[in-house]
């Protein structure tokens, strides 16, 4: 695996960097352990999303199938519609309008880069609407994006002056996933990330160029760009 010190990283960084991601669980309400994991509460009342527990049974319980909505002649307009399962929309990309937001909310700004790339993340005309879709070209370029956000971020920290060590990209790792993915990471995810950090970025000779390409992979995960 080679990585090159430019200013836009190599298709195979990419690739590699992705690895330090993992693809977004779904949840919602609790007392349903191992299905339904990351909602708002774990149902144990500690407010934590990402404590995998499935809730105790003392949250919201997923029994509400909706509304009856009455039509003409009191006509069951829900008759005949299938139900669908619980969290089965979960994992769809955001659109390219949240993107900047939420660029903003994780890393403190919007990356001068992602001006003018809605074509390439599916940016429907104006007063439309279309289902985001992934594709190697739009990946690479939220790789992209989120290498020139993540560098700016390292570039005024003077934690990130220093190599990654097992003992420091295990704890920003853990940090980034957290906030990035409003989760914590699992151990796959949480190794993934350190080997990026420590392994996959060694012959980088900036320090802070690593830091930006590991951040830039836990930022480029389904966790990050799916909801």
């Amino acid at each position: 695996m080679t990585w090159k010190s430019k200013s836009k990283p190599t298709t195979r960084l990419f690739v590699a960097a992705l690895g330090a991601g993992a693809l977004l669980v779904a949840a919602g309400c609790s007392g349903n352990t191992g299905t339904l994991t990351l909602g708002g509460d774990d149902g144990a009342g500690t407010g934590d999303p990402g404590s995998g527990t499935g809730g105790d049974g003392a949250g919201p319980a997923c029994t509400d199938t909706g509304l009856a909505y009455r039509g003409f002649a009191d006509t069951d307009l829900n008759a005949g519609r299938g139900d669908g399962a619980i969290g089965a929309d979960r994992g769809r990309l955001k659109p390219f309008s949240a993107l900047s937001g939420e660029y903003s909310r994780v890393i403190g700004a919007v990356p001068a880069s992602l001006t003018g790339t809605g074509a390439t993340f599916g940016q429907p005309p104006a007063r439309f609407y279309q289902e985001p879709a992934s594709s190697a070209v739009s990946l690479y370029t939220a790789f992209s994006v989120a290498f020139d956000g993540c560098l700016t971020t390292t570039a005024g920290d003077a934690k990130y002056a220093a190599a990654p060590t097992a003992e420091t990209a295990t704890a920003e790792c853990s940090a980034w996933s957290r906030k990035f993915w409003s989760r914590a990471a699992s151990p796959d995810d949480l190794k993934a990330c350190v080997d990026a950090a420590t392994v996959q970025t060694a012959k980088e000779p900036d320090a802070r160029r690593r830091w930006a390409y590991t951040c830039a992979g836990v930022l480029t995960s389904a966790g990050f760009l799916t909801y």
